[in-house]
């Protein structure tokens, strides 16, 4: 009987759905979270969505803006997007170069979460800095079976 338990347990275990969302803290002073739905209370917390699918995306998309923030004169910029999550960006001219500005906006399951993402009030090097350490703190929250 107790083999038959721990095959029925090991069985369900491997027939579990993946989840669908990866919850990213933007304050990076929690672990990630892996979930099915969303709940607004996500919101609040200051988490904020993208789907596991396009983690890879999302990730490939801040590294892009990284490169970006670290050339020494912009003119442009692009936008990206990664299943429900979208950055729209803008360049704002100065004197000593360009500052860049993106709006991180997830719109999934009826739930819209904006995050200023870079703010053009702070200096590329900052900028480039927050954005470093969001990437560790995602691919350090990854599950290994991506």
């Amino acid at each position: 009987m107790k083999y038959l338990f721990i095959v029925f347990f090991i069985s369900v275990s491997f027939a579990t759905k993946a989840q669908k969302y990866v919850l990213l803290d933007e304050t990076i002073s929690q672990p990630a979270v892996y979930t099915d739905h969303l709940d607004q209370m996500e919101k609040y917390k200051r988490f904020f969505p993208v789907e596991v699918k396009y983690l890879p995306r999302f990730l490939e998309a801040l590294q892009k803006i990284l490169n970006d923030l670290n050339e020494k004169k912009i003119t442009a910029v692009n936008n990206y997007s990664a299943g429900c999550a979208h950055f729209n960006g803008r360049v704002f001219p100065l004197a000593s170069g360009g500052r860049i500005d993106y709006v991180l906006t997830a719109d999934c399951e009826g739930m819209k979460v904006v995050m200023h993402l870079c703010d053009a009030k702070l200096t590329n090097a900052n900028n480039a800095y927050f954005i470093k350490t969001w990437i560790k703190y995602i691919r350090s929250n990854m599950k290994k079976t991506q």
